[in-house]
Parts: C-alpha cells; structure tokens; sequence
C-alpha cells in the first residue's frame, strides 16, 4: 500500500514516526509503553477517564519538579566552602575553628564529600560525626557546624529539609568551675596595684567584676564604657555568642577604674601591649600557679547569685541564652560567705587593697 511504500505502518499519520524519531530520538511504540505503565501505576487510585488523565499529568508534574531539584544540588564539599565563606566576616578565631571542623569531617570521610547535599539522610550524618570526633563536647560541636552546613544548603534550595535535625544532640556533663578562693583573690588585687602590674588593673577589674570573658575583654575599648549610664556595651562583633549585652558598671568597679586613671582614658583598648605576657607574669607573682581561663567570670557569677539572689539578672548580664549552663557549671557557692559577697560588691572593697 502506499503507506508501506512511504514507511509508515498502516493507520500511523503521516510524518508522525518521523516527528518523533527525529525530534526526541524515541519510537512511538516506545513512548505509548511509557505512557501505559504511568497509566497502570495511577490506575491503583481507582480513577478513570478525565480523572485518571489529570493524575497521571500530575505524576508528570511532580516528577519534573523532583528531578529538577535533585539536579540543582552540590557536593558536601561545595556547600561547606559555601558556608564557610557566609562566615567570612566573623572572627578570625571562629572562622579558623569552623574550617579545622570542616576538615576533620571530609578528612575522616572522603566518601563523603563528593555526595550530594540533597542525597543526605539523618543516618549518613550521624555516622559522619561519630567517625570525626570522640569527645562529647566535640561531638556537640561538629553537630553544630554540620548543622550551619546543611542549613546553608536550605537557603541556597541544594536540599529540601536539614537532616542533622534528627541526630540528637549529646547531654554534656559541664564540670563544676569553682571561684577563686578568697585569699588568693585579695593577694591578687594588692599585686595588681604595683607599680609594675598596673597597667593590668582595668582589664582585671572588669573580668572580676562585670564577668566578660579574657577573649571579649580583648576586644574591649575605653569607649566601650558608659560612665553616664553605668553599663559597660558589648557589642556583637566583640562577644564570644555574636550577641551584643550591656554589664552594669558596679560602684566597686567604678571605684577600681578610678583607683587606676582619674579620669579614666576615653578611647583605646583597655588591655595593655604585651597584655598576655603582662596577665601571666601578675598571677604568677601573685602566687597563683594553676590558673583556669575564665576562672574570673565563674567568680564574678557565684558572688553575684550570692549577694542579689537574681538569676535571670545574672544570666542576661553574663549573655546566657539560657539557665542551664548557669546552674551546671558557673554557680558554685563552696566557701563563698554572705559577708564576703557583701564586701565583694562594696569599695571597702577596694580600700582594703590600697596601694
């Protein structure tokens, strides 16, 4: 016939093989076997008709759109650069502690980071983690960088939900940090006010005294103070939680302060040069050989809950997002007396350390 004669099989339209094969490289036969399958897997909803028609469109839809989205992601690799650098603007010091995380992961698993953000499960992170870190107090860590990583990968669409969601987060056992004992204190405020360790007394009596951390109290400036409002500012930028806080400027501060410069500077930092050096060589003439970093701030936290008795005042100053952390390991009230917390927070405080 002279159907046969042009190609086509009896009752296919004219031009149709050739449509199909030329524009989409597939046969006809092949595409109606497509279509009976999408057809025989909706029909399991027990549709028909105009119904059954729109389900399998949208079927067609929804797979289009799934495929589309798992071909817009990257590698674990790629999305832990990108979040690296959303952090650029940090502290160089955070920045550093995210990229050594970062490696300890990729290095521990190098299967791991070729593989797509979207492909990830909660079981592919938890394993991730357990085979980084050992400690608790890692572990929680790297849970939390992974977890900014993925998080990225959200805002960016390289991933449709956050897998490190479903991985638990570890119970740390914070160890109680005691205060400084009482001698050891007053031997430290009467060494501070030699002439060779003064430089030393501005930075000493706001970390005893307000309870900001060493790291913070480096990036401390006179200008920081307001002596108007009696606050001491903590900007974002300077603070170990990004948030910024202001520390009241107690009488007994203000007396330390003025004990030094009266006036005080008004701009500059408040650490002298060589402030490490300086720091470490004042405890030791103190006499105090075993020193813990924040071992000030703890001091500062357990008078202060000793004397006021008000621990969401304590827990905003010190920039706590919550209580826990403040009643495991910063009130510790071992050989803290009520008449010592009373002329810790009063200037006859000072005045018994006179030069």
């Amino acid at each position: 016939s002279n159907s046969q004669k042009k190609g086509r099989r009896p009752g296919e339209p004219p031009g149709e093989k050739t449509s199909w094969v030329n524009r989409y490289g597939i046969e006809t036969g092949d595409a109606l076997r497509i279509a009976r399958e999408l057809i025989e897997r909706a029909d399991e909803e027990g549709l028909n008709g105009v119904r059954l028609l729109n389900h399998c469109r949208d079927i067609i839809n929804l797979g289009d759109k799934a495929y589309r989205e798992s071909q817009s992601s990257v590698s674990f690799c790629e999305a832990t650069r990108a979040s690296l650098n959303e952090r650029a603007e940090r502290r160089q010091r955070t920045v550093c502690e995210l990229r050594r995380f970062a490696r300890v992961m990729i290095g521990k698993s190098p299967d791991l980071a070729d593989k797509r953000l979207r492909d990830f499960t909660p079981q592919d992170c938890l394993a991730l983690l357990k085979a980084s870190f050992t400690t608790p107090h890692q572990y929680a860590k790297g849970r939390a960088i992974l977890h900014s990583i993925f998080a990225c990968g959200v805002r960016r669409g390289w991933c449709a939900y956050n897998p490190v969601d479903a991985v638990q987060r570890p119970e740390l056992q914070e160890s109680e940090v005691e205060p400084l004992p009482w001698e050891q204190l007053r031997l430290l405020l009467r060494t501070a006010q030699r002439p060779e360790h003064s430089p030393c007394m501005p930075a000493l009596g706001i970390m005893l005294w307000a309870g900001v951390r060493p790291a913070e109290m480096m990036r401390l400036s006179w200008a920081d103070l307001d002596w108007e409002e009696k606050v001491i500012s903590l900007r974002a930028r300077h603070s170990k939680t990004g948030g910024s806080r202001h520390i009241t400027l107690h009488p007994v501060l203000v007396n330390w302060l003025l004990s030094y410069a009266s006036p005080p500077p008004t701009a500059g930092r408040i650490c002298p040069r060589d402030w490490i050096h300086r720091w470490s060589r004042l405890r030791r003439d103190a006499g105090i050989i075993h020193w813990r970093p924040d071992v000030l701030r703890h001091t500062f936290a357990s008078y202060h809950i000793k004397r006021w008795h008000n621990p969401a005042l304590l827990q905003d100053e010190m920039g706590h997002r919550s209580a826990r952390l403040l009643r495991t390991r910063y009130l510790s009230m071992h050989g803290i007396t009520r008449s010592h917390a009373q002329l810790f927070w009063s200037p006859e405080m000072i005045r018994r350390h006179e030069k």
